[in-house]
């Protein structure tokens, strides 16, 4: 019965395959569901775009003594481009992006937080240029 143990192998990875999937289409529900929320409130509710950001990032945002609410309605974060977005995860990181609009995501134990926002390239092979980040 050799051919029952190849059925049963295919049928383990199958399953194996099935389940990583899901777990990538739930992380990008999530990812673009954070992302989203702090782009659409950076301006208008930036205590609601605060709550959202990375411990390291919020800290960082407010190292001289600066309010992150007051900070973030004028660093120049673009607005999300209507619904048309991208999402690439890997791992316990992420990346949104959305027209203009350019956010870096980490997976904490309570959720995705930002760690960078207002992100352009620089070129290729080169770190992004953000206006929001951990330093």
């Amino acid at each position: 019965m050799p051919w029952l143990t190849f059925v049963g192998a295919a049928l383990l990875t199958l399953v194996s395959l099935t389940g990583c999937a899901g777990r990538g289409s739930i992380e990008n529900d999530a990812v673009s569901t954070t992302a989203a929320s702090f782009l659409h409130s950076a301006a208008p509710e930036p205590e609601q775009a605060c709550d959202l950001l990375a411990p390291a990032t919020l800290e960082n945002l407010e190292r001289d003594g600066e309010v992150c609410t007051e900070v973030v309605p004028d660093v120049g974060v673009p607005p999300m481009s209507a619904d048309v977005f991208d999402v690439e995860v890997y791992g316990r990181d992420a990346m949104f992006r959305s027209g203009d609009a350019t956010v870096f995501l980490a997976r904490f134990d309570d959720g995705w937080r930002i760690t960078a926002a207002g992100c352009t390239p620089r070129g290729k092979g080169l770190p992004y240029e953000c206006s929001i980040e951990a330093r």
